[in-house]
C-alpha cells in the first residue's frame, strides 16, 4: 500500500511539472520555399527541353560533318528519331582477325587471373574496376574467336545506337538534374546555381560526346569491332554518369559554401 501510495503521489507530481517543460531545440534547418521549389522544376526542365529538342539536329550535322573531315572514307546517312533527323558519318570498320582475337583472349584471361588472384598487390576499387574492363574484353574476344562470322551489327548500327544513346543523355541531364537539384530552394540564388550546373554539363555531354564519337568511329575502323563491347559497356553510358554526378556534387558544394557565408539568412531552429 505503502508503494501504491508513493506511486500516486511521483504521479501527480509528473503530472504538475509536465506542462511547464519547455521544448529543446535540436538543430538548425535550413528555410525551405515550396513555391521557388515547384517553380524552378517547372521551369528549368521546360527551357532546357525545349533547348535540346531545338538543337539536336543542328547539334548531330555539325558532328557529322567534323567527323566526315577528320575520318577517311567516311560515308553520311541519318537516323529518324521521331519528328527528328539526326545525321552521322562513319567510317567502313572490319571485323577482327582470329590470331587478333586470340591475342585479346589470352591477355583478358591472365588478367582477370592475376587480379583474382593473392599475388595481385592492387587496392581493390582499381582490382574490380580493371577486372570488370578484363571481363568485358573476355566475352567480346571470345565470341570473336567462335562466331566471328556471325556478328550482327556493322559500323553503321554502332552510329544509329550511339546517337540513340546521346539523344537520350541530352534529354535525360535536364530532367534528372532538375529534380535532384530543385530540392534546394532556399534562395533565389537556387535556381541560377541550378541553372548553370545543368548548362555546364549539357555542354560538358554535347563536346566530350563529340570527342568520343570520333574516337570510337576511328578505332573500329582501325583496330575492329572486338572493341564495340567496351565503347558501350566501359566507355558509353557508365562514364556519362560518372560526369553528370561531378556536376551534381559540385553544384551541392558550391551551394553548402554559399550557405554558410549567408547562414543567418537561411537557417531557422528546429524544434
Amino acid at each position: 500500500m505503502k508503494s501504491m501510495a508513493s506511486r500516486q503521489a511521483y504521479s501527480k507530481i509528473f503530472e504538475v511539472e509536465k506542462p511547464i517543460i519547455g521544448y529543446a531545440r535540436f538543430g538548425r534547418v535550413l528555410k525551405f520555399n515550396k513555391y521557388l521549389f515547384i517553380l524552378q522544376l517547372i521551369l528549368l526542365v521546360v527551357v532546357f527541353e525545349l533547348l535540346v529538342i531545338f538543337f539536336l539536329e543542328d547539334y548531330f550535322k555539325i558532328l557529322s560533318n567534323i567527323a566526315r573531315g577528320i575520318l577517311e572514307d567516311s560515308y553520311t546517312g541519318s537516323y529518324k528519331f521521331l519528328s527528328f533527323k539526326l545525321e552521322y558519318s562513319i567510317s567502313p570498320g572490319r571485323l577482327p582477325t582470329l590470331q587478333e582475337s586470340f591475342l585479346y583472349l589470352l591477355v583478358s584471361s591472365l588478367s582477370l587471373l592475376f587480379l583474382i588472384s593473392r599475388f595481385n598487390p592492387l587496392p581493390k576499387y582499381i582490382s574490380a574496376w580493371l577486372m570488370y574492363v578484363a571481363f568485358v574484353y573476355f566475352v567480346s574476344s571470345f565470341y570473336f574467336v567462335f562466331f566471328s562470322n556471325s556478328f550482327p551489327y556493322t559500323e553503321r548500327d554502332f552510329a544509329v545506337f550511339y546517337i540513340f544513346k546521346q539523344t537520350g543523355v541530352f534529354l535525360f541531364i535536364p530532367i534528372l538534374l532538375t529534380f535532384s537539384l530543385s530540392i534546394f530552394a532556399f534562395s533565389w540564388l537556387n535556381p541560377l546555381l541550378n541553372a548553370i550546373t545543368i548548362a555546364l554539363s549539357l555542354m560538358y555531354s554535347s563536346v566530350f560526346g563529340g570527342l568520343r564519337y570520333i574516337v570510337f568511329a576511328y578505332t573500329l575502323k582501325n583496330f575492329s569491332y572486338i572493341h564495340m563491347p567496351a565503347m558501350f559497356f566501359i566507355f558509353g553510358l557508365l562514364l556519362d554518369f560518372i560526369y553528370i554526378v561531378s556536376f551534381y556534387s559540385l553544384c551541392v558544394y558550391m551551394t553548402i559554401k554559399l550557405f554558410q557565408r549567408r547562414q543567418e539568412g537561411f537557417y531557422e531552429w528546429g524544434y
